[in-house]
C-alpha cells in the first residue's frame, strides 16, 4: 500500500480545495486530475494524492465572496431571465460558464458532450439572461437512456465520462423513458430563477404526454448541495443501488408545487 503521508484524506483535501462538495471530488478523480488510492482492507474509505491536490488548491481562485453573491442575487431578482434547449451555437459559452463554475479541471471537453447533445437536442436545457444568450446562469441536463444502463452509473459500474452517444436515446413517439440527471446547476446570485428553469423541462414533458412519457428520474450526488436540491424535489433513495443513488417517480403524490403543477397539467391533458 502507498505510503498515506503522500495523500489527504477526503475531507482535508475537500478543505484544502476550498471546501468543495464530495460530488466535485469525485468529478476531480473521475476526470482524472486527482489520484484517489483506496486500501483493500478498507473500500469505503479513499485517500487523494497530495501532490495533485496542491496544484489544483493553488491554481483555483474564488470567483465570488458570499456578501459579493448576496448582493448580486437581490440585483438579480430583478434581471429577467429565459430558458431554451442547448444549442450547437451555445456550446462555446456552456464550455466558459463550465470553466467558470468548476474550474478547468474538472470541466468535461465539448468532444465528449456534443455528440451528447447531437443525439437528442432535448437533453440539455439552460438558462440564461434574457437580453444576452450568451450570459449563461444555468443549466438542467437529463439524459434519457435504458434503466440499466443508469444502474450501472449509480453501482459506479461505469462512470459518466464513459457514456457515450449510442447509449443516449432519442424521444420517439409512443416509447417511454427513463432519465439520468448529469447536472442541475445555476450560479449562486441566479438561483432565484432556478424555479422557472426546472418549470420549464417539466412543462416540456407535460406538453409531450401522452405520445411520449418519462416514467422515472434517477440521481447520483454525495454532495450537500446536490442533496438538498433532491431533497427540494422530494426524491428518495435508492439504497440498493448505492448509497448516493435517488430516484423521483413524478406522478406519485409529492409535496413539491414544481412536481405538482406537472402532475396538474398531466391530468389536464388526460381530460382533452
Amino acid at each position: 500500500m502507498k505510503d498515506l503521508d503522500n495523500f489527504y484524506t477526503a475531507s482535508q483535501a475537500r478543505e484544502k480545495l476550498g471546501r468543495i462538495s464530495a460530488e466535485k471530488l469525485k468529478r476531480l478523480v473521475n476526470t482524472g486530475k486527482i489520484e484517489k488510492m483506496t486500501p483493500p482492507t478498507n473500500k469505503k474509505k479513499g485517500y487523494y494524492n497530495k501532490l495533485d491536490v496542491d496544484k489544483l488548491a493553488k491554481a483555483e481562485q474564488p470567483f465570488t465572496q458570499n456578501e459579493q453573491e448576496a448582493t448580486k442575487e437581490e440585483v438579480n431578482k430583478k434581471t429577467p431571465g429565459k430558458t431554451d434547449w442547448a444549442s450547437s451555437s451555445d456550446l462555446p459559452y456552456m464550455l466558459a460558464y463550465d470553466y467558470e463554475l468548476y474550474g478547468p479541471e474538472n470541466t468535461v471537453d465539448i468532444s465528449i458532450t456534443r455528440p451528447r447533445w447531437e443525439k437528442n437536442p432535448h437533453m440539455a436545457r439552460i438558462l440564461f439572461d434574457a437580453n444576452d444568450r450568451r450570459n449563461l446562469w444555468g443549466g438542467i441536463t437529463i439524459m434519457p437512456m435504458e434503466e440499466e444502463t443508469i444502474f450501472r452509473l449509480l453501482r459506479d459500474e461505469i462512470q459518466e465520462r464513459d457514456i457515450r452517444p449510442e447509449h443516449i436515446l432519442t424521444y420517439e413517439v409512443g416509447k417511454k423513458y427513463y432519465g439520468y440527471i448529469a447536472s442541475a446547476t445555476v450560479r449562486p446570485e441566479h438561483k432565484i430563477h432556478f424555479r422557472e428553469l426546472a418549470e420549464s423541462v417539466l412543462k416540456y414533458w407535460c406538453e409531450q404526454y401522452p405520445d411520449i412519457q418519462l416514467i422515472k428520474l434517477y440521481a447520483y450526488t454525495a454532495g450537500e448541495e446536490g442533496l438538498d436540491l433532491l431533497k427540494h424535489f422530494f426524491f428518495s433513495p435508492r439504497y440498493d443501488l448505492g448509497d448516493n443513488a435517488y430516484e423521483l417517480n413524478p406522478y406519485q403524490r409529492n409535496p413539491s408545487k414544481i412536481i405538482k403543477a406537472f402532475q396538474k397539467c398531466i391530468k389536464e391533458k388526460a381530460l382533452k
